[in-house]
């Protein structure tokens, strides 16, 4: 699968066309001329021009350098908001920096793009389950909301950034994630699988298809894996993790959709011995 299949991942459109292209283009030449490549780890010897180069915006923003390249030039391309998002990132961009990038990018702004509202009695409800881990996830992996209990016993979520806070991309990318899953291509797998499903059958996909092209511009084994089309409902099973102190761990876990949500569930892990 390619980044273009998922069909409506959005794409830069040329709204006003040339125009366009030439604010967009001037937008990211000044913001990243603007920055010192030494904050960075990057030398300034030998360099010609003012800020960092396009290579070196794309290594910060995982992204390839020709996407980036046809991204300041204006060109039509597909490319997800998370990597946007990531670059706007490296260039430091202020909030309405941002927002302006990305209405001028897709023809729209991503700001307020339908953000999952978490009442108080459920997040009271989560810390209460404490000593048990407990966190409320979003259909497509997104991870909302936890207790200590999950940050000490399965993975302190706030270590990440938050564009990243999300159960399948650590799965893909975040190495220390991957060292604590015991046989690894098997839960990864599972994990696609239960994506896959709830993907299919969401009403919000572009929520669902950030994460997927965003994992498909920075995971080969995600492409790999993505193109087995393996789909299973996963609401209970079992679970193994190797906790800080190494030691490995086996748990029982229920996702729950609490009432109030339909689109997010509360998942809760039990110890078994």
């Amino acid at each position: 699968m390619s980044l273009n299949t998922v069909s409506s991942n959005k794409t830069a459109k040329s709204h006003n066309g040339s125009e366009r292209n030439y604010d967009l283009n001037q937008f990211l030449l000044k913001h990243r001329g603007k920055l010192d490549p030494t904050d960075y780890g990057f030398s300034t010897y030998h360099r010609r021009v003012k800020g960092l180069r396009r290579e070196e915006v794309a290594q910060l923003a995982a992204v390839s350098v020709s996407w980036y390249t046809w991204l300041e030039q204006g060109r039509d391309i597909s490319i997800s908001i998370e990597a946007i998002k990531r670059i706007g990132k490296v260039l430091k961009l202020s909030s309405d920096e941002q927002e302006y990038f990305e209405a001028t990018v897709f023809g729209t702004s991503y700001s307020a793009h339908n953000d999952i509202q978490l009442q108080d009695e459920l997040k009271q409800m989560i810390k209460a389950l404490d000593p048990y881990p407990a966190f409320v996830r979003s259909e497509n992996m997104d991870i909302l909301y936890w207790n200590k209990a999950s940050e000490q016993k399965i993975f302190n979520w706030s270590s990440v950034d938050d564009l990243d806070r999300n159960s399948l991309k650590l799965m893909f990318l975040n190495p220390e994630y991957k060292e604590r899953i015991p046989g690894w291509s098997a839960a990864a797998q599972s994990t696609i699988a239960s994506f896959r499903s709830y993907y299919a059958l969401s009403s919000n996909k572009p929520r669902f298809e950030t994460v997927i092209n965003d994992l498909l511009l920075r995971s080969e084994e995600f492409k790999r894996m993505w193109q087995e089309y393996d789909v299973k409902k996963t609401r209970k099973g079992k679970k193994s993790i190797i906790d800080y102190s190494g030691n490995l761990r086996h748990y029982s876990y229920t996702a729950l959709k609490p009432e109030s949500m339909s689109d997010a569930f509360l998942i809760f892990y039990v110890e078994r011995e």
